[in-house]
C-alpha cells in the first residue's frame, strides 16, 4: 500500500527514535531534514485537509515533492508507526477525489444540530468531517444574520413611514376626496368660530374636555405671537395637567389660522420632539372626526369631535408625491396651491442636542427640556444651558415667539435661569447728557431693565380658593372657579399625599415656586417638637433627659458605635459620634467636636513612652468605659486620611482596638436625589429618628441645630457637622456590627 501513497507525513521508528518524517512512498525515501522539500501547487490529486510537519500546520493545498539530499533513507529501513492525514480520509487520499455530500447528509447535520448535538456529534451523524459541519452551521449562521440585517432596515424603513397601518391609512386618504384647502371667505360658520374660538376649536374638533387653564394660556400666547416684538415666554404647569397636549392644540390651532406660518417643536430629545411632531401630523391629515377612547368618555376625560379640520378647513397634506411629509418635518397645503418646493416646513421637530442651526421659525415651543439630569449642577446642566443660550434663542425670526413648558425642578432648572435673564430699554444715542445736573436726573435717564421671559404659570392648587371639602372633590369646578387646577386629572387626593409627605416636591415641582430664601435643610420645628407651618404636629429630634456623653436609658441591642470626621486642612474639623439602632432606625448623638486640628492631634504616638494620644484614641477609651466601643471611624478622604492609613502605628491602633477606618469620598454624591444630604437627612429628622442631646449649657448641640437649620447646597462655610452626620448616614448601611470576642472560660481564683 506505500507504494500508492503520494508524498505524506509518517511516524516513523528508526534506530530507536520515534520522528516524524515527509515520505515519498514511491521511491521508498524518507528525508528526516525536511530542507530538500519544494512546495508545489495542488492540482487535485489530494483532498481537503492540513499536514502537520515540524510543529507548523501547512494546507493540503500544497504538497511536498522531495528532491534526494544527502540525509534521505530508504524506507524499507524504518517501521511506519502512523499514517497522519489530516481532514481527509484514506481513500480520499488514494483516489484523489471528493465524496458527494448528499441534500439528506446535509438535513441529517442540522437536524442532530436541532436536537442540542455538538458539531463533532452531527458530523459524525451526517459523515461528513467536522470541519464540514462546522462550515456548513457558519454558513447558516451568516446567512439568518444577513436576513435579520436586511429586514431591520426594511422595518426602519416601514417605520419612518408608518410601517402597515401607515399604508392602510394613506391607501384610505388617497380613496376620500379632500377638498383643497379652503380661503377664509368660503369657511363654514364652525370653522370660521373655531379660528377665533380656542375653546370651541378645541372641543368641536378635537373632542377635548373644557379646560380654562388651557384656553387662557393659549389666548396668552397668541397674544404674544401678536406682539411686533421678539417675545420669549416660560410656562410653569404643574406634571399631569395637559402642557403638552395645550401645546398640540396650539401649533393646530395656529396652522389653521395662518398656514404660512413656521413652527419649530424642540424637547429634551429627537425622538420625543418627532413623536409631538407626528402627532400634529395626524391630527391635520385625519380624513374623518376624531373618535377618543370609549373609556376616556366615560371617565370624562374626552368627548367625541364633531367637525374633521381636512374637511372643514381644507387637506392639509398635499396631493404632490413629492411633497415633504414626514414625521419630522412637514409643508402643509397652501391656499394658493403654490410654493410647496422653496417652502421651509411649516413643523420641524428638534432634540434640544440637535444641530438646528440655519432653520429659523414664527413660532417655537419647546416642551420638557428640562429634566431632573441636567437640573442638579453638573456638564449637562452646563452644556443644556449653554445651547439653549446660543442656539434654541436663536432660532425665532423677528416678530416671533419662543415659549417653553415644563415644571419646575429646583432653583437651578432651566427655567430660573431664563427668568434671571434681563433685557434694558433703548437710549437715544445722540443725546449726550450734557443737560444733567444731579444724580436723580442721571438715574433717571438711566436704560431701565426688565425680564426678558414673561412668566405664565399655573399651581396645581389654590388655597385662597379652597372652601372646603366640597371645592376639592373630582366633579368640582376646577380653577379658577375651584381650588383645584383640574379636579381630574390632579385630584385632591393624590396631591394631598405629596403635599404632606413631600412638601419640598409639593412646592417646587407642584406650586411652580422656589422654596424660600431662608428655608434650609431642617426646619427648626422638627428639632425642637410642636406644629409645623404644613399642619403637623412633629415629636421633635432633642432628648431632654440626656446630655453629650450619656447614653439614652433603655438601649436595647443590636447596637453599631460609629463615628464620622469631616476633616479639613485649614478650617474646622467635625467628629460626630452616633450609636445606631438598626431595627428601630434611630441615631442617638453620643458626642460632637468641631476644633481645628493637625494629624496628630486626631491621633498620635509617643515612641518613648508607646503611647497613643489624640481625640481618636480619647475617645475609644471612653467608648470603651461607657459599654459601647467604637467599631468604625468614617473619614473623608484628604491627607489626615492618607496619613491614617499610611503609618504602622496606626494599624497597630486598629488592631489592639479592633476598629476599622472607612475611607469616604464626597464629591457631586452630595447632591444626589436620592442619596444626597438633601434625600438622606430631612426624613429622619422629620420623623424624630435622629436624636441630640438636650441644649442646656451644651454648645456641641447647638452649634449642629444651627448648621442643620442654616444649611443649604450654596453654603460653602460652617457646614462640616453637617457633612459629618451625613457621612455617617450614608455609610451605615454598609456597615456590620463589630463582633466582641468570646469570654473564655477561667477559673474562679483568676477572677479574684
Amino acid at each position: 500500500m506505500l507504494e500508492w501513497l503520494p508524498p505524506t507525513l509518517l511516524l516513523i521508528e528508526h534506530g530507536g527514535r520515534s520522528q516524524f518524517v515527509l515520505a515519498d512512498t514511491k521511491g521508498l525515501t524518507i528525508c528526516r531534514s525536511l530542507r530538500c522539500l519544494n512546495l508545489l501547487h495542488n492540482r487535485g490529486r489530494f483532498g481537503r485537509g492540513y499536514f502537520l510537519v515540524a510543529g507548523f500546520i501547512y494546507p493540503r493545498s500544497r504538497v511536498f515533492s522531495p528532491a534526494p539530499c544527502n540525509r534521505c533513507t530508504p524506507l524499507r529501513d524504518c517501521v511506519v508507526a502512523q499514517v497522519y492525514i489530516f481532514g481527509v480520509s484514506l481513500q480520499q487520499l488514494l483516489m484523489g477525489t471528493k465524496r458527494a455530500v448528499s441534500p439528506a447528509d446535509k438535513a441529517k447535520f442540522f437536524a442532530a444540530i436541532a436536537q442540542g448535538k455538538t458539531i463533532s456529534d452531527a458530523s459524525r451523524v451526517a459523515g461528513v468531517h467536522v470541519n464540514t459541519g462546522s462550515k456548513w452551521l457558519k454558513k447558516l449562521k451568516a446567512a439568518e444574520a444577513n436576513a435579520e440585517l436586511a429586514n431591520a432596515k426594511v422595518a426602519k424603513a416601514r417605520r419612518n413611514e408608518g410601517g402597515v397601518q401607515r399604508d392602510e391609512y394613506n391607501a384610505i386618504l388617497d380613496a376620500i376626496e379632500l377638498p383643497t384647502a379652503v380661503a377664509y371667505e368660503n369657511l363654514c360658520d364652525e370653522a370660521k368660530r373655531g379660528m377665533e374660538d380656542f375653546d370651541f376649536f378645541r372641543r368641536y374638533y378635537l373632542g377635548r374636555m373644557p379646560s380654562p387653564w388651557q384656553v387662557e394660556a393659549a389666548y396668552a400666547l397668541e397674544k404674544l405671537y401678536r406682539s411686533e416684538e421678539k417675545e420669549f415666554v416660560v410656562v410653569n404647569v404643574p406634571p399631569g395637567a395637559g402642557k403638552s397636549t395645550l401645546f398640540h392644540d396650539l401649533a393646530v390651532w395656529m396652522i389653521c389660522r395662518d398656514r404660512k406660518i413656521r413652527i419649530m417643536i424642540g424637547s429634551v430629545s429627537q425622538a420625543m420632539a418627532k413623536l409631538y411632531s407626528r402627532r400634529i401630523r395626524e391630527t391635520l391629515e385625519r380624513p374623518m372626526p376624531l373618535q377618543p377612547d370609549p373609556s376616556l368618555v366615560d371617565k370624562g376625560l374626552a368627548l367625541n369631535a364633531e367637525g374633521c379640520l381636512s374637511v372643514d378647513y381644507g387637506r392639509f397634506r398635499p396631493t404632490d408625491k413629492g411633497a415633504l411629509w414626514r414625521a419630522d418635518e412637514f409643508v402643509v397645503e397652501q391656499l394658493d396651491g403654490n410654493g410647496l418646493d422653496n417652502k421651509e416646513p411649516t413643523v420641524r421637530a428638534y432634540g434640544i442636542e440637535a444641530e438646528f442651526i440655519g432653520h429659523r421659525a414664527d413660532l417655537c415651543l419647546f416642551d420638557d427640556v428640562a429634566s431632573p439630569d441636567n437640573t442638579r449642577e453638573s456638564v449637562a446642566r452646563d452644556k443644556l444651558l449653554e445651547r439653549w443660550d446660543n442656539v434654541a434663542e436663536a432660532r425665532v425670526d423677528p416678530g416671533g415667539l419662543l415659549a417653553v413648558v415644563g415644571q419646575r425642578l429646583g432653583t437651578g432648572d432651566l427655567y430660573a435661569h431664563c427668568l434671571n435673564k434681563v433685557t434694558y430699554d433703548d437710549i437715544d444715542d445722540g443725546y449726550d447728557g450734557s443737560d444733567i445736573t444731579s444724580p436723580e436726573q442721571l438715574e433717571a435717564m438711566e436704560p431701565q431693565k426688565q425680564a426678558k421671559y414673561h412668566h405664565i404659570i399655573y399651581h396645581a392648587y389654590y388655597p385662597e380658593l379652597d372652601t372646603g371639602k366640597e371645592s376639592r372633590r373630582q366633579n368640582a369646578e376646577p380653577y379658577p372657579n375651584g381650588p383645584l387646577l383640574d379636579p381630574k386629572r390632579l385630584p385632591w387626593k393624590d396631591l394631598s399625599f405629596i403635599r404632606y409627605s413631600k412638601p419640598d416636591v409639593f412646592e417646587v415641582v407642584y406650586q411652580q415656586q422656589d422654596l424660600e430664601a431662608d428655608r434650609h435643610l431642617i426646619s427648626p420645628t422638627w428639632i425642637h417638637g410642636g406644629l409645623g407651618q404644613d399642619g403637623v404636629m412633629y415629636s421633635g429630634c432633642i432628648d431632654h433627659e440626656r446630655g453629650h456623653s450619656e447614653i439614652p436609658p433603655s438601649l436595647a441591642p443590636p447596637v453599631l458605635s460609629i463615628v464620622a470626621i469631616d476633616p479639613s486642612p485649614t478650617q474646622f474639623w467635625a467628629l460626630t459620634w452616633i450609636l445606631y439602632q438598626p431595627q428601630q432606625n434611630l441615631y442617638h448623638v453620643i458626642d460632637i467636636e468641631r476644633v481645628k486640628l493637625t494629624a496628630e492631634e486626631l491621633l498620635g504616638y509617643n515612641t518613648t513612652t508607646s503611647e497613643y494620644t489624640g481625640i481618636m484614641e480619647e475617645w475609644q477609651n471612653r467608648s470603651f468605659a461607657l459599654g459601647y466601643p467604637i467599631s468604625h471611624w468614617i473619614v473623608e478622604i484628604n491627607a489626615a486620611q492618607r496619613f491614617l492609613l499610611a503609618h504602622d502605628f496606626v494599624r497597630k491602633w486598629q488592631t489592639m482596638h479592633g476598629v476599622n477606618v472607612i475611607p469616604h469620598t464626597t464629591h457631586r454624591n452630595k447632591l444626589d436625589e436620592k442619596l444626597g444630604v438633601e434625600a438622606l437627612l430631612p426624613p429622619l429628622f422629620r420623623t424624630g429618628a435622629f436624636r441630640l442631646p438636650h441644649m442646656r449649657g451644651n454648645w456641641k448641640t447647638l452649634a449642629a441645630v444651627d448648621e442643620l437649620t442654616k444649611w443649604n447646597r450654596d453654603k460653602k462655610n460652617q457646614t462640616d457637622i453637617v457633612m459629618s452626620i451625613w457621612m455617617a448616614v450614608l455609610n451605615v448601611p454598609n456597615l456590620s456590627q463589630a463582633k466582641v470576642p468570646p469570654r473564655l472560660w477561667r477559673p474562679s481564683w483568676l477572677l479574684r
